[in-house]
């Protein structure tokens, strides 16, 4: 089982599992909010409508998300082609870590928020509390205290005795009051709401007459504070063991407050104490945590949300990018893999990008070695030395003739060397982009195959010409035969003897009956018999070719040996075939000859041999052409069998005739070969089969 296959099988076997886990996620979900309720409000009923509600939402909402999820895990269990999309998890991770923070960072800036409005609530309550007090305290001292009936609490008060003369009287009704100051009020006060609300309060100073009003030392340090200058001081502070936010103001002396206080040398506007408040908090702390906790479960679905949005988003993402690297590597294989060359460049004729294929075709290694190079440096157009901004509008037009159709330039390589290209243009548009797509074709040798066929029709044509030339040529030269025949017959008839004459007309016989041999084997060459195997005498092919180009060796005062022995073996075989490939060797030896003697020279020499020799078992007759022309290096027999390499110049070879000779060789089962050196001579060998029976 391959690696992808035990993955797709066991993406198979979770899914079950995953699909559980999905509906007890969502489950949880949506009783999370009715969860935290009964621990924290166990008198809120668990099926209450809002739970219903809410509930039923986040549930709804997380089987969405949990599907979402396990779609995305299916399209990722597709076997991926990593590629450069696996790149995006980096930035994926950014994301989510940067999502992460904004998260914890308002989750934070909630929860101090949550605790200052706590502390607000508070104190606004404190401050309420001290105003209401405050009223009390002035009222009572703008009307000198008031008399009230002394019972177990409200005792008289020793301390004004000693300073007020008028602090007892009596009702109509014989009910003995005291006097209570405004201080003695709001102590009373204090402690009739103490045990009702946990609110507490003090009226302090730190020159109290009455030592239960001594300051503690958070009230020492604002009476302090308020000597400096402050209005008012607040803090959260801790009393017998649970926390209150305790708030002080100044009490600032007035007319009234110097009945009991002038003795210790206050004066109005002196700052005499101060009445602190205490409000528990409780209460308000338990709502602020409630509040945290709802934050928090709040921020962390958000988290939570956020986070999986994040990871379904980058696995699309990542989907989409490997989908379309897919298509650009498919793209790009065919493009590579393409046998034409193809070529982009944008409107100024800069080109942008080509494929291996047109690397290739114009001698380039890579494509950074074009790319950004103009177009003129690889195709020349007709009219254009230049593709650039001069001239742009002038190709332009060119181009827009050109597109559509397809057309034969001239292509540059590295080297220099150019050769025929057949391109077409087509136009593609990429946003605000308009790139020139050109398609080029090598047709080099689909113009050597034209010529090629130019040139067989070519030398059809002159074998028909020569054939019927031939047959019009043999009856003249029948007719002088006979006619010189006539003639030297009736000279032996005549009694007198001309010896010059008969002389004369022996050579006239004679040389016409070598031209109706030439004429024959000329006819033989052109006649198209491939389909005729026969037994033959290499000495008959030998003798036949040469016959065809004796006038040339003459002409050209090239020594002839030959030495082929009688006694060969027959060979089996097309003898014009055979023929043409000896017509074409010897061809060759005499421009080799001609090429390093220009006249006459004892050295002009050429020789050919045949013999039997022993190959694979079998007899071969091997027939040798050794001319000592110029020689050939060996880098040129490398190749000279290949199909149009030629070492001649233009109009004097084709490239054709050594790859045609081989071909010719070897449908007989032969073997050609060619050895040389420069300044050495040159031997062409030629190994053909001896036939099974003499004919």
């Amino acid at each position: 089982m391959s690696k992808s296959q035990f993955q797709g099988f066991l993406n198979a076997s979770l899914k079950p599992v995953r699909l559980v886990a999905y509906f007890l996620l969502a489950l949880l979900a949506g009783n999370l909010g009715a969860l935290v309720d009964f621990f924290l409000h166990p008198d809120i009923p668990y099926f209450d409508q809002e739970h219903l509600i809410v509930g039923s939402v986040i549930f709804l909402l997380t089987v969405i998300l949990c599907l979402l999820l396990e779609n995305s895990l299916q399209r990722t269990s597709l076997p991926d082609n990593n590629a450069s999309s696996s790149s995006l998890g980096p930035y994926v991770w950014f994301i989510a870590a940067f999502w992460t923070i904004i998260v914890i960072f308002s989750l934070a800036w909630n929860i101090v928020r949550q605790k200052q409005e706590v502390l607000q609530v508070a104190l606004n309550e404190a401050r309420t509390i001290y105003k209401k007090d405050w009223v009390y305290y002035r009222w009572a001292t703008e009307h000198d205290g008031v008399f009230v009936p002394i019972t177990s609490q409200t005792q008289p008060n020793p301390y004004l005795q000693e300073n007020i003369t008028e602090c007892e009287g009596t009702t109509s009704l014989g009910k003995q009051l005291i006097l209570v100051n405004p201080e003695y009020m709001i102590r009373q006060v204090y402690e009739m709401q103490t045990p009702l609300s946990g609110i507490r309060g003090h009226i302090t100073s730190l020159d109290p007459i009455r030592s239960e009003n001594a300051a503690d030392e958070w009230e020492t340090n604002a009476l302090g504070k308020f000597e400096e200058g402050e209005t008012e001081v607040s803090s959260i502070e801790e009393i017998d063991g649970e926390p209150y936010l305790r708030l002080m103001r100044p009490l600032i002396t007035e007319n009234g407050c110097l009945k009991c206080h002038a003795q210790q040398g206050y004066e109005v506007e002196d700052i005499r104490g101060g009445i602190s408040v205490s409000v528990p908090l409780s209460l308000l702390f338990s709502i602020y945590k409630k509040d945290v906790l709802m934050l928090s479960l709040a921020h962390g679905t958000l988290l939570c949300l956020g986070l999986i949005g994040i990871f379904l988003g980058s696995c699309r993402i990542r989907q989409s990018m490997q989908e379309r690297e897919q298509a650009e590597a498919k793209t790009r294989s065919i493009i590579d893999n393409m046998l034409d060359g193809l070529i982009t460049v944008d409107k100024t004729g800069s080109i942008e990008s080509l494929n291996k294929a047109a690397c290739q075709m114009f001698g380039y290694e890579s494509t950074t070695m074009i790319v950004g190079q103009n177009i003129d440096g690889l195709i020349e157009f007709p009219e254009n030395t230049d593709w650039n901004a001069e001239k742009h509008s002038d190709f332009q037009s060119d181009i827009q003739e050109a597109m559509g159709s397809q057309q034969e330039l001239t292509g540059r390589r590295s080297d220099g060397s150019t050769f025929p290209v057949q391109i077409s243009l087509s136009e593609m548009v990429l946003g605000a982009n308009h790139l020139i797509i050109i398609t080029v074709r090598d047709i080099t040798e689909d113009k050597i195959r034209k010529e090629e066929a130019l040139r067989t029709g070519q030398l059809a044509a002159i074998g028909e010409l020569a054939a019927g030339v031939a047959h019009e040529i043999n009856n003249p030269i029948n007719g002088i035969i006979n006619y010189t025949q006539i003639l030297l017959d009736d000279e032996e008839d005549q009694e007198e003897d001309n010896e010059v004459h008969k002389d004369i007309m022996g050579r006239i016989i004679k040389e016409g009956e070598r031209i109706s041999t030439i004429v024959r084997n000329l006819l033989s060459f052109a006649r198209q018999r491939d389909e005729v195997i026969e037994h033959i005498h290499i000495s008959d092919i030998i003798k036949d070719s040469l016959s065809l180009l004796m006038h040339q060796l003459h002409k050209d005062s090239i020594q002839l040996a030959v030495n082929i022995p009688q006694d060969l073996p027959c060979l089996k075989g097309n003898p014009q075939q055979l023929q043409q490939v000896f017509v074409n060797l010897l061809t060759n030896a005499c421009y080799a000859l001609n090429q390093k003697f220009q006249g006459k020279n004892p050295d002009k020499r050429l020789e050919i041999s045949s013999k039997v020799v022993k190959l694979e078992g079998r007899d071969f007759v091997r027939t040798t052409v050794t001319d000592w022309g110029t020689g050939i290096s060996q880098d040129v027999i490398d190749h000279i069998f290949d199909t149009l390499f030629t070492t001649k110049p233009p109009g004097q070879g084709t490239g054709l005739g050594l790859n045609i000779s081989k071909g010719l060789v070897r449908d007989h089962n032969g073997y050609l070969a060619l050895a040389s050196a420069p300044g050495e001579p040159t031997i062409a060998t030629v190994d053909l089969p001896a036939a099974e029976t003499s004919a």
